[in-house]
């Protein structure tokens, strides 16, 4: 059904017309009586008195014979009188003296009559005579309008009733603005209204308001005399959806509707949630609408905050994720020479040995040595070595392929992998790097290289056994004179194909011949998950397995190395069980604590065992705790019947945890804890092995401050990272606990200000804060945690065209201090 959307005529105007009906009638009342006159009579008295005084003056002019006179009077009279057509003066014989106009045609009356309302006739007298008459013709065609002005009655009605409708609509409309609601409200829902934390008003159909209670009256800063019968369009509301502003008091189907509404004032501005609702009256029509006024402007301050403070917290979580991506790949790269690190190595190694099998492609490898290292550094010193490693490191990568993958696989020895290659490709691309190595100039001294390669295709069952034989093939092209390559084929079956190192003492607990792999993808995996769960473990065990290499460097073969790398790194993995009050408490443990935590030994050896099967690897987890004098009373072996492998890792974790920081105590001097492995050596420690050890760490270098920083950086931004999505998840308990995590991550990493920040968030989410006290802790975490990151991710690995590098580790490693 078509519905009208006229708008009904209001009381106010109803009443106003039906006021000016009784005016109208009032006049005709009046006039029935006679009290106005009637303007017929006037009219024609006044065109009697015209013609009679125009007769009059003519009568004395025509006694002095003024004839022209009388002529000049008569044209006067028609110009001061539109209405008269014509005008004659006649004598008395007929004749006619003078006239003015078409008299002939307009001076008409019936026989016998002398004159009618429009022709009037008035005689002239010379003394006592008739001298002749005065005739004048009026205008009997004026117009309706002009005939009805002539009425008394139309002109005073039309005044009366225009005048009445305007004063009496205004009076109405103003007067019902001020009736009393109290009449038609009772006082008591009047008074359940005003207890109302909301404001509330009662519009009638016009959107008029007829009540409001004291909330809404408090909101809107007016009285209820200022407020009742004002249309509350009137007032100063903002939406942002025009159809809000026209739909938000009510709608076609009479339902009710919530919309969100500003208000501004002059200086301030508010928010609404407004719910208008219909009041229908018995017959289901619509009598007018209840609408009510929550203020959730302090809701919509804190939102619109929340709003700004997230689109910051999200630029600073992007730019956060950018310094956890620079660090992350800094985490896979050597810090002197910028090529991959031995973790890294291994890790891409695997997968693209397995990809060789799976799809029967090329795979080639070969290590590289340079020639009398040690005489670089005995002669020019470390920093020229240094210097000579970014050199052959320049050398190598500009000399093979993007694809082509370069390690630092120890102190002076690199590992290339080349994909898609086999090995005659591999043997141009080696010798093309041993001739550039060569011609590299430095000032006093000529440096050339040894490499030694292999292929997939000479039968390596994996991929340590492909190293070795690479390994092999190097020691053959250093015992044949040096700066040479030599192939694996070449000495397969020759006595250069034996163990290239020379034993210096018993290696028992090392034999590798029927021994599986181990995946480093899966020796990854289980890092992973150690540094998730602590991360200055993690990076303990990083540092252990760096001392335990340089220590193995020349004493075990590559793929015994490898396992006693493993080993290193996995050595604490049992600490993966041991609970967080324990494993994350920052001050000394207590003797029950103690207890608990000696317990990760055995949890290790089972997560090995479960996890490779390898019998060598899980002895040395097994036994790294093992002392080499027996006391009589351990089940554990001691002296040479330790795993060699055992014996290096139990000297690197000894050390290691004497001279690393902790929240406690301060980490001993490099010297001093020296001195203790010799003190212990022989009791604790194998003796030849302590000054091996001491000897390599002095040589080599393994363990680079800025290296265990930017360790510590990365494990910041990721759980940090974390911490930024659990807020948004508002994940309570993934907060506390990875706030948690992040607090020992920044004590062991010596950072107390992020410490504090993540105490003071693990707090608030445990005691049910609102999230905007979160977002502002997690804000400054953000920041304080790139601040942390940029010392460490503008450390620079290449060195200037004089193979010179510019480092800035000294000043990283004092901002890292401080």
């Amino acid at each position: 059904m078509f519905k009208s959307k006229l708008k009904p005529i209001s009381v106010a105007s109803r009443m106003a017309g039906k006021l000016v009906l009784l005016s109208g009638f009032t006049l005709s009342l009046v006039h029935l009586l006679g009290v106005i006159p009637d303007p017929n009579r006037a009219e024609l008295q006044r065109k009697a008195v015209l013609t009679e005084s125009l007769a009059i003056t003519s009568s004395l002019l025509a006694l002095n014979h003024e004839d022209e006179i009388i002529k000049k009077n008569l044209s006067s009279i028609l110009d001061r009188h539109p209405d008269v057509l014509s005008a004659c003066i006649r004598r008395k014989n007929g004749t006619i003296l003078h006239q003015i106009g078409d008299h002939e045609r307009h001076w008409q009356l019936e026989p016998g009559a002398n004159s009618n309302p429009n022709n009037i006739c008035v005689p002239i007298a010379a003394g006592k005579r008739e001298w002749g008459t005065v005739e004048l013709s009026f205008n009997t065609d004026q117009g309706l309008f002009a005939r009805l002005m002539q009425y008394p009655l139309v002109v005073v009605g039309l005044f009366t009733l225009v005048v009445n409708g305007v004063v009496f609509r205004l009076y109405l409309a103003r007067a019902f603005r001020y009736l009393d609601p109290s009449k038609s409200v009772p006082m008591h829902v009047r008074a359940t209204l005003d207890t109302f934390s909301e404001g509330v008003v009662v519009l009638d159909n016009e959107q008029r308001i007829v009540l409001a209670n004291d909330k809404f009256k408090k909101h809107i800063g007016k009285s209820e005399e200022e407020l009742l019968g004002k249309n509350i369009d009137q007032l100063p509301w903002e939406s942002d959806d025009d159809d809000e502003v026209t739909l938000r008091w009510h709608s076609d189907d009479d339902s009710a509707k919530t919309v969100r509404l500003g208000l501004s004032f002059e200086h301030e501005h508010r928010t609404y949630l407004v719910n208008a609702s219909p009041i229908l009256g018995n017959d289901g029509q619509r009598r007018g609408t209840i609408a009510s006024f929550d203020d959730i402007t302090p809701m919509e301050e804190k939102r619109k905050e929340l709003s700004k403070m997230l689109s910051e917290l999200q630029l600073s979580r992007d730019e956060l994720k950018l310094r956890n991506e620079e660090l992350n790949h800094l985490a896979t790269r050597d810090p002197l020479t910028g090529c991959l690190n031995r973790r890294t190595f291994f890790e891409i190694f695997d997968k693209e040995f397995k990809a060789s099998q799976r799809h029967q492609q090329p795979l080639s490898c070969f290590m590289v040595d340079v020639d009398h290292f040690k005489m670089v550094n005995d002669n020019h010193g470390h920093s020229v070595g240094d210097v000579v490693l970014r050199c052959i490191a320049t050398a190598i990568e500009e000399n093979g392929r993007d694809s082509d993958v370069v390690c630092r696989y120890g102190g002076e020895e690199f590992c290339v992998i080349l994909p898609h290659t086999d090995a005659n490709q591999a043997s141009v691309v080696a010798q093309r790097i041993r001739s550039t190595i060569e011609q590299l100039e430095f000032e006093k001294f000529i440096t050339t290289v040894s490499i030694g390669m292999s292929s997939a295709t000479f039968g390596a069952s994996d991929p340590q056994e492909l190293l070795e034989q690479a390994d092999k093939a190097l020691y053959a092209a250093k015992r044949g004179g040096r700066n040479k390559v030599v192939r694996w084929e070449e000495i397969a079956n020759s006595n250069d194909a034996e163990s290239p190192n020379e034993r210096e003492m018993d290696n028992s607990g090392l034999c590798l011949s029927n021994s599986p792999s181990i995946p480093y993808p899966a020796v990854a995996s289980l890092m992973s998950a150690l540094a998730y769960r602590d991360a200055s473990t993690a990076t303990h065990c990083t540092r252990v397995a760096e001392l335990c290499v340089a220590t193995a460097s020349g004493l075990l073969s590559v793929k015994e190395t490898y396992v006693l790398e493993v080993a290193a790194l996995l050595h604490d993995i049992g600490k993966i069980g041991v609970p967080d009050a324990i494993l994350l408490k920052p001050g000394p443990l207590t003797p029950e604590e103690w207890e608990m935590m000696e317990l990760h030994d055995r949890i290790g050896v089972e997560i090995v065992e479960a996890s490779f099967s390898h019998p060598e690897l899980v002895d040395i987890v097994k036994y790294h705790h093992a002392t080499f004098e027996s006391d009589g009373n351990s089940k554990l072996p001691s002296k040479h019947d330790i795993p060699i492998g055992a014996r290096i890792v139990t000297i690197a974790d000894a050390y290691d945890a004497m001279v690393s920081d902790r929240v406690y105590r301060k980490g001993r001097p490099i010297e001093d804890a020296f001195k203790e492995l010799r003190r212990c050596a022989g009791t604790q420690f194998d003796p030849e092995l302590v000054e091996r050890f001491i000897a390599s760490v002095r040589t080599h270098k393994s363990v680079d401050l800025p290296v265990q920083s930017r360790q510590v950086a990365l494990q910041l931004g990721l759980q940090i990272e974390r911490l930024a999505d659990a807020v948004d998840e508002q994940d309570c308990i993934s907060i506390k606990a990875i706030a948690s995590r992040l607090e020992a991550t920044a004590a062991a990493g010596g950072i107390p200000e992020i410490e504090d920040l993540a105490s003071g968030i693990r707090h608030a989410a445990t005691e049910d804060k609102d999230l905007f006290s979160l977002f502002t802790m997690v804000g400054q975490l953000i920041s304080l945690c790139r601040s942390a990151q940029k010392i460490h991710a503008r450390t620079s690995f290449k060195g200037d065209e004089n193979c010179i590098a510019d480092s800035d580790d000294a000043q990283s490693r004092h901002q890292l201090a401080k």
